[in-house]
């Protein structure tokens, strides 16, 4: 049985390709959720990353710690990669982590140019309790408790879950109290849903539910909606042409009226709601459910069971309908991509661009392997893909400027100075953005002694960066 690893982080932005890790806590759990180890690193702001104010202020992390941290963000990444390799093989686990976190650290890991699948590759997967705890209350009602929204829906932040639930953990740091938190969720929802937490574990590699699709012939997928976790009684249809993510019919409609139509009046047919076509996210660890559980699920619970099974079966031995399906998806796509022709940021092409070849393999580990940055430096002109070439210069560039030779650095310099003193809009923080962004906050916390201090730190700060990138 793998290890658990459960992880949070904190960042400098909501951004997926944009985002600094400020701060990351890991705690590593045998099989049984004992402690084995646990460790919190910090990272000092780099220049290369325009902060987002309100991030900044929702961590509490102060300016002054994360200037005067020892670790840059490059060197923190060899510590956490250190820490996952030296872990076995395990299960990374985190709240709400598949939405952000996961995506932030692969992004991370990419940009310091390690492997960005790490974790959930090589035997190792990943999961979200999040989905866990949603399914919990919907499937198990008063297994767990949830605070309520103003909505008056339940709840299902981390911190409401802990509260609702009288699961006192200490707080020493955000991350790692976050990081302590979930595990003590994942405890409390094993001993709760023994089952259900058995059954999650079972979803945490894209293969795996895709395996157990292919051979159900149907299952309740549960997805949220208006902060509400829903069940969906759905059967396996086929894979997307390009992206891969299994495509499901939702078994409340009438699969007769679907079989036979033509493609255009399939294309309009499947945009109507409620939708027929119920896309699964098998990389996220999704929670499925057995038929059985539908009882207090409407609509299904309305139509016979026999009636369900017969509609499964249609849709699994018609294989037109997959193929129609496939081509009306291909086509969606295709028409998203002419319809947004735009430049990418290299930070943006993780999942654009093709997997290294063979030889920036080899450079790409080489890089990585020399302790200094002078040796670092002979290689970043090495790489055969211009974005690993990007990647490496602006590495040295946050770590090592001064190794750059006039020319060099002035390129970099001036590039990241256009991108952070424009007022166009960037898909990351600009310095003007950032500026609007702490008046705003101004003027919703003048009343905030703590906050008001800590948008002066922010402010004074972000107006350093100004001056750096105005030389430029």
């Amino acid at each position: 049985m793998a290890n658990f690893i459960f992880y949070d982080l904190e960042t400098s932005d909501s951004s997926l390709f944009f985002s600094q890790i400020l701060e990351a806590s890991f705690l590593a759990c045998n099989d049984k959720l004992q402690e084995l180890k646990r460790e919190t690193f910090f990272a000092r702001l780099n220049k290369t990353h325009i902060p987002n104010p309100g991030a900044l202020l929702t961590n509490g992390v102060s300016v002054k710690r994360l200037k005067e941290t020892n670790l840059s963000e490059y060197d923190m990444i060899k510590l956490i990669i250190k820490f996952l390799n030296s872990s076995g093989k395990f299960i990374s686990i985190g709240w709400n982590s598949s939405q952000f976190d996961r995506s932030i650290c692969r992004s991370t890991f990419w940009r310091c140019l390690e492997k960005p699948y790490l974790m959930n590759t090589n035997g190792n997967s990943e999961a979200d309790l999040l989905h866990v705890a949603r399914a919990a209350h919907l499937y198990y009602p008063g297994s767990i408790k949830t605070g309520t929204t103003s909505k008056n829906n339940p709840e299902f932040k981390l911190t409401s879950i802990t509260e609702a639930n009288d699961l006192k953990h200490e707080v020493k740091h955000s991350a790692e109290s976050d990081c302590e938190a979930t595990l003590l969720a994942a405890k409390l929802i094993q001993k709760k849903t023994p089952a259900l937490w058995a059954s999650s574990l079972k979803t945490t590699s894209k293969t795996d539910v895709l395996s157990i699709l292919e051979k159900e012939l149907m299952f309740i997928t549960t997805e949220n909606y208006g902060g509400r976790p829903r069940g969906h009684l759905v059967t396996f249809i086929t894979q997307h042409p390009v992206f891969q993510y299994p495509l499901c019919f939702d078994l409340r409609h009438d699969c007769d009226h679907y079989l036979d139509i033509s493609l255009q009046h399939l294309k309009e047919e499947i945009k109507k709601t409620p939708k027929p076509i119920r896309t699964i996210k098998h990389s996220a660890n999704p929670i499925l459910m057995n038929p059985s559980f539908i009882k207090n699920i409407e609509p299904y619970n309305k139509i016979p069971m026999e009636t369900l099974i017969e509609r499964a079966k249609k849709i699994k031995k018609n294989k037109k309908l997959a193929e129609k399906i496939s081509i009306l998806k291909k086509e969606e796509v295709e028409e998203k991509n002419l319809n947004n022709q735009i430049d990418l940021h290299v930070e943006e092409t993780i999942y654009k661009g093709s997997f290294p070849n063979a030889k920036d393999n080899i450079n790409i580990s080489k890089f990585n392997e020399v302790q200094t940055w002078e040796e670092k430096l002979k290689l970043k002109d090495t790489f055969e893909d211009e974005r690993y070439s990007y990647l490496a210069n602006r590495l040295i560039f946050e770590n090592n400027p001064e190794l750059l030779n006039k020319s060099e650095y002035k390129k970099i310099h001036r590039h990241f100075a256009q991108n952070f003193l424009t007022s166009e809009k960037k898909p990351f923080t600009t310095i003007p953005s950032a500026f609007k962004a702490i008046d705003d906050l101004r003027n919703k916390h003048e009343s905030n002694k703590k906050k008001m201090s800590q948008l002066e730190e922010i402010n004074d700060y972000i107006q350093e960066l100004e001056k750096f990138y105005e030389n430029a």
